[in-house]
């Protein structure tokens, strides 16, 4: 006999209540095991590339940045009223005014000049320094007003007239300074290169160089690769004393680097 429709209903309801629920599957154990080390494999093959990505981006920033001063420099030296060659800014002869600042001694003089501030107060930068290599600090330590260059003297100047107590000398900057071919240019701190890997700079020119203070040190055997070349690289961990990249044997892993921009 054929059930009517309620009935047959009812008895499809009863028929689905008495159904036993199963809870969904999760994962295992060795599948999230599997999962982690498929994760862990790829983050190894991966995250290497990532920073010297990274690396390779910081390079050429660096390279970029050298290109631009050159072309600052090369504009400053063609100033009206200038005197064809660039002011010293550390070492002796860093020309200033005023009886206290010029009283003042090389190295508090050094400290506080730096031949970036005569490009940007000239008009050749256009805005300060900024790299990603090297420290990442942009102040300068100590206190007191800033040294200023005034064209029309042609010399650092303080006002009011004072003893300069601000030191740049942590901070990535373009400095120019006497050349000293006696020295290794590893240690001659930006006063002497060898451009062709065997030649010393001539003395008594006036040498400009790019600082990168405390740089790592994998970051700058990478750039004495870029910009000295295969054939002037040096060995990695060690000075670097050919080409237009400088810097003495890292410390704690990291290095002061000088890079060759021009001589006169």
């Amino acid at each position: 006999m054929r059930l009517r429709p309620s009935t047959q209903n009812a008895e499809n309801k009863m028929k689905y209540h008495s159904r036993k629920y199963t809870a969904p599957k999760g994962y295992s154990l060795l599948e999230l095991v599997l999962v982690i080390a498929i994760v862990a494999v790829l983050v190894g093959l991966l995250l290497p590339k990532g920073f010297d990505a990274l690396r390779t981006a910081r390079v050429q920033q660096v390279e970029k940045t050298v290109d631009t001063v050159k072309t600052a420099i090369v504009d400053y030296l063609a100033l009206a009223g200038g005197n064809g060659s660039l002011p010293r800014t550390e070492g002796t002869g860093i020309p200033t005014t005023g009886a206290a600042l010029s009283g003042a001694s090389d190295t508090a003089k050094g400290n506080a000049a730096r031949l970036d501030t005569v490009l940007l107060a000239t008009g050749r930068l256009e805005r300060p320094l900024s790299l990603r290599m090297g420290t990442q600090s942009y102040v300068s330590a100590g206190s007191g007003n800033e040294v200023a260059w005034n064209q029309a003297a042609l010399a650092f100047a303080l006002s009011p007239d004072a003893v300069p107590q601000r030191n740049w000398s942590a901070v990535t900057r373009v400095e120019a300074r006497s050349s000293n071919p006696t020295l290794a240019p590893s240690a001659a701190l930006g006063a002497n290169f060898r451009l062709d890997g065997t030649t010393n700079l001539t003395a008594n020119s006036v040498v400009a160089y790019l600082v990168i203070p405390a740089c790592p040190a994998r970051d700058a055997y990478e750039l004495a690769v870029a910009m000295n070349g295969a054939q002037l690289a040096p060995v990695e961990g060690a000075a670097s004393d050919s080409g237009v990249v400088a810097y003495a044997t890292p410390a704690n892993g990291v290095t002061d680097v000088y890079v060759y921009l021009t001589s006169i």
